[in-house]
Parts: C-alpha cells; sequence; structure tokens
C-alpha cells in the first residue's frame, strides 16, 4: 500500500477515484457525481496542480497495486493558517478495514502540521454510513466541536464538525 500526494500527471487518477467516492457514498459529500463527472479534463489538471504547487492544499491518494483505493485532502480555508480542513475523505469498501483511512488521515495531519497548522477540522455527514469514519476520526484524537452545518448537496443533511489540535 502506497499513500502519495498528487502531482503533475495525476488528473485522470484523481478523477477516477473522486468519482468512484462519490457513487458509493454519495451521503458523504457536498457535491454530486453528476455535477463532478461532467467537469473537462482542464479542471481536474487544475485542480492537482494548484495542489500540488502550492502550500495551502494536498491531495492525497492510496494505491494499491497502482489502483487507488482512498483519497483525502486538505486546504487552508483562509491565510491565518490556523486551522486546516480535512475534506474528501474516501475509502473503497474492498480496502476498508486495513489501514487505509488511517494512512490518509495521518498523510493529511502531517501535512497541516508542517504547512503550521494548529489543528485541523472536518465536517462529518450525519447518516449511518458514516459511522465507520466517525470511529476512525474519534481514534486519531478528533472530537465534535457542537457546531453542524448543512450539506450543499442536500440541505437538509447535517454535517458534524469535528477539530482536532495538532
Amino acid at each position: 500500500m502506497e499513500i502519495r500526494r498528487l502531482g503533475s500527471g495525476d488528473a485522470e487518477l484523481f478523477r477516477d477515484v473522486r468519482l468512484r467516492a462519490l457513487v458509493d457514498a454519495p451521503f458523504a459529500f457536498s457535491c454530486f457525481f453528476a455535477r463532478e463527472a461532467a467537469l473537462d479534463c482542464a479542471f481536474w489538471r487544475d485542480r492537482v496542480a494548484e495542489t500540488e504547487a502550492a502550500t495551502t492544499g494536498a491531495i492525497f491518494v492510496a494505491l494499491d497495486r497502482g489502483r487507488s483505493v482512498g483519497m483525502a485532502g486538505g486546504f487552508f480555508p483562509d491565510e491565518q493558517r490556523v486551522a486546516a480542513v480535512l475534506w474528501g475523505m474516501w475509502v473503497d469498501p474492498n480496502a476498508r478495514r486495513r489501514g487505509v483511512g488511517h494512512g490518509l488521515l495521518e498523510a493529511v495531519v502531517g501535512w497541516a502540521r508542517d504547512a503550521g497548522a494548529q489543528r485541523v477540522t472536518l465536517a462529518l455527514a450525519q447518516d449511518k454510513g458514516s459511522e465507520p469514519a466517525a470511529a476512525l476520526y474519534r481514534t486519531r484524537g478528533f472530537a465534535e466541536t457542537g457546531e453542524s452545518e448543512a450539506l450543499e448537496s442536500n440541505p437538509s443533511s447535517l454535517a458534524l464538525l469535528m477539530s482536532r489540535a495538532l
């Protein structure tokens, strides 16, 4: 199992893993499969390039024999860089319970720490399908903040906010 940061030439890899995540767990994301599937190659290429060259964001992928089996990203929502946001965390169902989620999570946390963050935050969809992710986050030191926000993809669904100090 290899976990690495996406870089030049990884646009198709990113598109593949992202779309598989949206098909598998649409309840967990703030976007729709149909919208992202319709995006052109330039979008995916630009998205990887903007995180590869900057310290304001990073996208990591887990590979098993060259096939993507998970992804997670991080970004700073503002210039203060106090808190990084974990986004897009997903592990292929066939790769779960093998340490992939832990590895991806720690890759984002390590990137955030190296970039100067004091904490990492995330939004966890309140859905039965999110229970394994919630358990992972809690065992890795994330705690509920008591706040929630509506998911853009389904405003009637709430995402619980969690945070971890670095």
